[in-house]
């Protein structure tokens, strides 16, 4: 049921960042902004070499093995980035954009509670972790508030470039991790084809 949820999500991120949010980047940031993808993007990868391939709600963890500070600081690194473009009402008003962002969230902190569980720890710094890890997106937002997002200006748009550019790494991983074992799976494809529909459908 999660690897469904998950190969949905995925499609349908993949699918509202590439129809809907990139080409009006483009339009409203021109060629340079493709450097600010290209750096969310690989912000992101060197983000995952910590977080263990949480974001995109997988867990890789043993009974007892403990949840390292360095992938709890990379998963709120990553939720605060996020979040900074969220300040402007205009992209906090896009549904599709939005919805895309919650369905790959759900996964994430449902890992990540899964960790800690497994890691053994204590419930009361569980639970200040994973309180810690929900507040990174919303003062992601309330820096962009502080820098003050102009709806045109060149702040907001790197800012939404690096956070999509980490949601297309995001998103793509997913998919193809929906089928780890390079075989063809008729639920997930359906998943995948869907996700990637209502993307294209909600998006236009």
């Amino acid at each position: 049921g999660m690897r469904l949820l998950l190969s949905f999500g995925g499609a349908f991120l993949l699918g509202v960042a590439v129809t809907h949010m990139l080409p009006e980047l483009y339009e409203e940031g021109g060629e340079a902004i493709g450097v600010w993808l290209l750096a969310g993007f690989l912000l992101q990868v060197m983000l995952e070499a910590f977080s263990r391939g949480i974001e995109h709600g997988h867990v890789h963890v043993h009974q007892g093995d403990p949840l390292p500070m360095a992938t709890l600081l990379s998963l709120c690194l990553h939720a605060f980035v996020e979040g900074v473009p969220f300040a402007e009402p205009r992209i906090a008003d896009d549904v599709p954009f939005l919805t895309g962002v919650l369905l790959h969230k759900l996964p994430m902190a449902i890992a990540l509670a899964t960790v800690l569980r497994k890691g053994g720890m204590a419930s009361g710094r569980a639970w200040t972790m994973l309180i810690v890890f929900s507040a990174a997106a919303p003062l992601g937002m309330g820096f962009g508030s502080l820098l003050g997002m102009d709806p045109t200006g060149p702040l907001l748009l790197r800012a939404l470039a690096l956070a999509i550019g980490m949601l297309l790494h995001i998103s793509t991983t997913i998919i193809f991790e929906s089928s780890p074992e390079h075989r063809f799976h008729g639920a997930r494809a359906l998943a995948v084809l869907v996700g990637a529909a209502i993307a294209l459908l909600v998006a236009h």
